[in-house]
């Protein structure tokens, strides 16, 4: 679910929690029952987001079935690449979300600066704070509390306790010589005994997270209230005089200012009609023993609590819901090469035109990956093309990140914009460290280099060999044109360097030996039953490492290599002869440093030879 999503939900599931609250208080509870409906309010704000933490999603999209694409390419060694840098764009108005995020957080910031303010000015007043010699022992007695605590003068502003460790009462100079001030100290008394200095800051928090929320700060409110007439009813009760009491409150409400911005609890509440209203809670004869109150608590419950679970499960499970665009917020890589672009291009051992359904992102091996948006994690296994394979889904949006080295995520998990999904590697058929990634939408792959919002990389390059189309370049004032004589038609460039090579696999001659090494191999494998399709490709298990001839290397040439060998049953090749488009890469093809391959079981389950194995090499200098 986005942020703007959770914001509407958190007002309108505050605004039916103070609804219900405001329903229950209307049957005449006692403030100390009202002040539980009104906390139990406040705590059912937080269960939909505590229920997410461990209620299972629902409305998460199905896996679907994408194609399992194996990605056999030649083997390409670049000593010496060209690369062009892309342009960053210009500044894009950031997303809804993003601008959400930001008033949240500057709300949050504007609580926190209130409370610093608010602490500056308590820590300034308690500094000009003097002692009092008044003797409060015997009302600390009985209240019930084991140790009296001080008492101090204040010039101004209202009553107040503080102090957790050593609890003060302050009292401004103009109610401190006031008949009516044995009642202001009992009454901050009682605070103490309840636990309020405790208390209080937990029930305001509330409306400190869900500043947002009109419906958080009202139920905030009814807590201060409720909190103020349970203490003015226990110190009228240990006064003995609930007349006193009610012109006590009167004359400090008359005489202290109002109350300035303090991290305490005031004599007076600050919101005008809560006096009027203490007195009338005061002074009132009713019986707060409602019949019903306790069956319509019990049916509040029954309804709050199953809405804050279901609730809790649809924010885990939101985030795959199907959406209209999905909001990119974090590069995928730190720095990457794109070496091979999206589109149709020729297969380079059986010349087939075929859909590169993504791109290949080349960069050092165990680089992380990051998730580029917030997105549920629908697939993380390891694969026989891919190698190991990733893929989030945001909305109908399928992201699929392959040939990882590790897999940092698991099936089911919520991922954010940056959050690592694995490491960069070559674990599948790869031509070396790379990522593979894919964009499907509604079922069908497009181009991720396309795809509006997404950042492939910080520092992104691109090859120029790669098939991607590259920023235009400005264009330059056009000189007026004079006519000029007709030309002849140009004749069309030859392919150069690399093109030029993979053109080779399809247009070479092969010769004598190994035409007829090839028709051997087929009529061995056949005669040992083994059936393989004519573009089959042994699995690599260990990718062979070439070196670049140093010759070739000097003079800046580029080759293009097939290897026929043997495949044994250990998996390693024998028997290896090689055709390159330039001899000067045959002793180098021909070694195969390193290969190797999963061995090939028949229906029994024995590993068996096989004879006749072609695999590609390229030697490329861009």
């Amino acid at each position: 679910m986005s942020v703007l999503g959770l914001v509407c939900l958190t007002f309108v599931w505050s605004a039916a929690l103070w609804v219900l609250a405001s329903a229950l208080s209307s049957l005449n509870p006692s403030p100390k029952a009202a002040q539980a409906i009104w906390r139990g309010a406040a705590a059912l704000i937080f269960a939909p987001f505590v229920a997410s933490a461990f209620m299972p999603g629902v409305g998460q999209v199905a896996v679907q079935a994408l194609p399992d694409l194996p990605m056999v390419e030649a083997l390409t060694i670049q000593p010496a690449a060209e690369f062009k840098d892309v342009t960053r764009p210009a500044f894009r108005m950031p997303h809804v979300s993003t601008l959400v995020v930001w008033g949240l957080v500057a709300g949050w910031c504007a609580r926190g600066t209130c409370w610093a303010f608010g602490q500056f000015r308590l820590q300034r007043l308690k500094q000009r704070a003097r002692a009092v010699l008044r003797p409060v022992g015997h009302w600390a007695e009985a209240v019930g509390l084991s140790q009296a605590p001080d008492v101090r003068v204040i010039p101004h502003g209202a009553p107040f306790l503080a102090g957790i460790l050593r609890p003060v009462i302050y009292i401004p100079a103009a109610l401190i010589s006031k008949s009516h001030t044995p009642q202001i100290i009992v009454h901050e008394m009682v605070h103490l005994k309840r636990g309020d200095l405790l208390t209080r800051p937990l029930d305001r928090v509330v409306a400190d997270i869900f500043w947002f929320s009109p419906f958080a700060w009202a139920m905030r409110e009814r807590l201060d209230y409720w909190r103020e007439a349970i203490v003015d009813e226990e110190t009228a009760d240990l006064t003995g005089d609930r007349i006193a009491y009610a012109r006590a409150l009167t004359q400090v409400a008359r005489h202290a200012r109002p109350p300035m911005i303090l991290p305490v609890a005031a004599f007076i509440l600050k919101k005008e009609g809560t006096l009027k209203m203490r007195l009338t809670q005061l002074l009132t004869e009713t019986d707060h023993r409602p019949k019903r109150l306790g069956l319509a608590v019990a049916t509040a419950l029954a309804l709050a609590a199953p809405l804050a679970l279901a609730q809790g499960s649809l924010i885990r499970g939101a985030a795959a819901l199907p959406a209209a665009t999905v909001n990119y917020t974090h590069p995928i890589l730190d720095k990457a090469k794109l070496t091979s672009a999206f589109g149709m291009r020729t297969h380079p051992i059986t010349g087939e035109e075929k859909l590169h359904r993504g791109i290949d992102l080349a960069e050092e091996a165990g680089k992380p990956i990051y998730a580029p948006t917030s997105a549920i994690v629908t697939r993380a296994e390891m694969t026989k093309g891919y190698g190991n394979l990733v893929e989030i889904t945001a909305g109908n949006t399928i992201l699929r990140f392959g040939q990882l080295q590790d897999i940092k995520v698991a099936v089911g998990q919520t991922v954010s914009g940056g959050t690592i999904i694995g490491t960069l590697g070559q674990s599948g058929q790869a031509t070396g460290p790379h990522l593979h990634l894919e964009v499907w939408r509604d079922g069908s792959a497009v181009d991720p280099m396309a795809e509006e919002g997404l950042e492939l990389a910080k520092s992104l390059f691109i090859t120029a060999n790669s098939g991607a189309r590259l920023p235009a370049p400005a264009a330059a004032p056009k000189a007026p044109k004079t006519p000029a004589a007709p030309q002849p038609a140009a004749a069309p460039e030859a392919p150069e360097g690399c093109e030029a090579d993979k053109v080779w696999f399809t247009e070479r001659d092969m010769s004598p030996e190994w035409r007829e090494r090839a028709e051997a191999a087929k009529l061995a494998n056949k005669s040992a039953w083994l059936n393989l399709d004519a573009g089959w490709v042994p699995t690599t298990v260990k990718h062979p490492a070439p070196s670049y001839p140093i010759d070739a290397a000097k003079q800046h040439l580029s080759g293009a290599c097939l290897v026929m060998f043997d495949l044994g049953v250990d998996g390693l090749p024998k028997n290896k002869i090689a055709e390159c488009s330039d001899p000067a890469f045959n002793t180098e093809a021909v070694k195969l440093n390193g290969a190797v391959f999963e061995p090939v079981k028949n229906e029994a389950g024995k590993a068996v030879e096989v004879k006749g194995v072609t695999y590609p090499l390229e030697f490329c200098i861009g």
